[in-house]
């Protein structure tokens, strides 16, 4: 270029450049793939400036996840949650395209290493795709649009999408030369659950929040597959759902290294294509402000109302500590089951009688084995009593068993009680743990905390929101928490009931452990 140029003038360069920059954007309208470039994340000026017209200061990211980071995770199920025209849809075109062409975009070149698993399976095999959209509708005016612009045209047959598209079967044959090298077919939400059993997958994506049915069909495809490959591309508009709880252990899981799920927030405003007129536009009409966050961020957000709002990563988490037998008393909270997992937290307490949830459990196994890891995991600490779910002390005719009982025999020296069952019970543990969660204005910390090792018990505090009537325009708000598959807050709500306190060492009897007030009966 520097040789083109020399001994021109500045009118022949500008001219010689302006002739490049169009023949450059020529090339890429007949093949944009190639040159593709991803978000990485950095904020603008300007793109924070618009931030601020919706958001507090305090709720603006200085850095923001990027599409390649994306692009980049190599984890089994990797999650990005965009805001509107953040360019998720885009992103989950782009990835398939390499998994199923194993070649990369001009851009991501530096990083080929990154893409050496699906390179070498592009070229070794069919490779087989899925894409998951909301409904027929979505599919035709936004998912296909999307992956037609982004194909790489010199795997269509006659570099034709046309050619290369079944609208009939809506699967998608791309070609290396005259040879078949893979195929991707496209699917809604819309369609019935068994219309997803077929032929082996090698990756799937999700444009939009799937059903969580239709995700499990999915996930049977993987059996004979070399890793399990997934990327939701979605705006969660659902709040709080099976998909949030899904990724909620990749985001607090960092301690353990655990990379099977990874989940990666776009901002719309980090797209340099994003219209922010339009955007405007949308914004302008939404009223709510942690919608407004889920619009701008991919935040998840709960429509309905979060019961713990109060709750905080950096206020409430804490690192794990060596629980002293002299210092703290801990109590078990257990939701057991014969069918399912149980769940069990242990509790400590220390001498102000502080709540510190220091260890969880969540498995599906015989109540045996249960107990035995029960009673080897507690070893380590000072026991008080466990508190259960009261519908445990229920004979289960078809098991011929009770489930209460045969904890309690095989426990040994762990006193095992009954959580309180009837009007205001669920409610006095809920706004027991609410109020601990306050800031102590003379402290300045609060009074109830998690280790940080406790990722499920995390995410059942960060998300558990209150449940709703289908017409609350009417009926008006549903006092009830949507407790659901959020067993291991049930589990502290159990031990909450019974009003757990205190005990020092040296007065180390069964009796000191039922308080003054305790629920008569229970």
């Amino acid at each position: 270029m520097k040789d083109l140029l020399k001994g021109k003038s500045r009118e022949q360069i500008e001219k010689i450049l302006a002739e490049a920059l169009k023949k450059k954007a020529e090339l890429e309208a007949l093949d944009p793939y190639w040159f593709y470039e991803p978000t990485t994340g950095v904020l603008s000026p300007t793109m924070t400036e618009f931030l601020r017209k919706y958001l507090k200061e305090s709720d603006i990211p200085q850095v923001v996840d990027g599409q390649l980071q994306v692009l980049l995770s190599r984890a089994s199920i990797v999650g990005a949650s965009g805001g509107n025209q953040s360019g998720k849809s885009m992103t989950g075109a782009i990835k398939g395209y390499i998994k199923s062409t194993g070649e990369i975009p001009i851009a991501l070149e530096p990083y080929t290493k990154h893409f050496e698993d699906d390179i070498v399976r592009a070229k070794s095999k069919i490779v087989r795709g899925r894409v998951v959209g909301v409904d027929f509708k979505q599919m035709v005016n936004t998912v296909l649009p999307r992956w037609e612009e982004s194909c790489p045209r010199n795997y269509l047959l006659n570099r034709k999408w046309s050619d290369s598209f079944s609208v009939q079967h809506q699967t998608l044959k791309l070609y290396r030369g005259s040879k078949h090298c893979a195929s991707i077919e496209f699917m809604t939400n819309q369609m019935d659950k068994e219309s997803f059993q077929g032929p082996p997958l090698d990756w799937l994506v999700y444009d939009e929040e799937p059903k969580e049915d239709i995700h499990k069909e999915n996930l049977m495809r993987f059996t004979t597959a070399d890793k399990l490959d997934i990327t939701f591309c979605w705006t969660p508009t659902r709040g709080i759902s099976w998909a949030t709880d899904l990724f909620a252990k990749g985001i607090y899981d960092g301690n353990t290294g655990n990379k099977s799920i990874d989940l990666f927030k776009l901002c719309s405003v980090s797209n340099p294509k994003a219209n922010l007129l339009v955007l405007s536009e949308i914004l302008d009409h939404i009223s709510n402000y942690e919608e407004l966050k889920m619009r701008l961020l991919g935040e998840f957000i709960s429509l309905s109302g979060l019961i713990y709002p109060n709750f905080s990563q950096s206020l409430h988490v804490i690192e794990p500590f060596n629980v002293d037998k002299n210092k703290y008393v801990v109590f078990l909270g257990v939701d057991p089951h014969i069918t399912t997992e149980t769940a069990v937290v242990w509790m400590a307490l220390d001498r102000n009688n502080v709540p510190i949830i220091v260890e969880e459990m969540f498995k599906r196994a015989t109540i045996d084995d249960i107990c035995d890891e029960i009673k080897e995991r507690s070893q380590k600490y000072r026991m008080g009593w466990a508190s259960f779910d009261y519908s445990a002390n229920t004979d289960v005719e078809i098991y011929g068993t009770n489930i209460f009982q045969d904890f309690q025999k095989r426990l040994g020296n762990i006193w095992c009680r009954l959580a309180p069952k009837g009007v205001g019970s669920v409610g006095y543990g809920v706004n027991e743990i609410g109020e601990m969660l306050k800031v102590d204005k003379i402290t300045q910390k609060p009074n109830f905390f998690i280790t940080q090792p406790c990722v499920m018990t995390i995410n059942d505090f960060r998300t558990l929101d209150r449940d709703t009537y289908a017409n609350e325009d009417t009926k008006g708000q549903k006092d009830r928490i949507r407790e659901g598959k959020k067993h291991r807050h049930a589990c502290v709500r159990y031990i909450m009931q019974l009003y757990p306190r205190w005990v020092s060492a040296d007065a180390w009897t069964k009796q000191d452990y039922v308080p003054d007030n305790a629920l008569v009966g229970y």
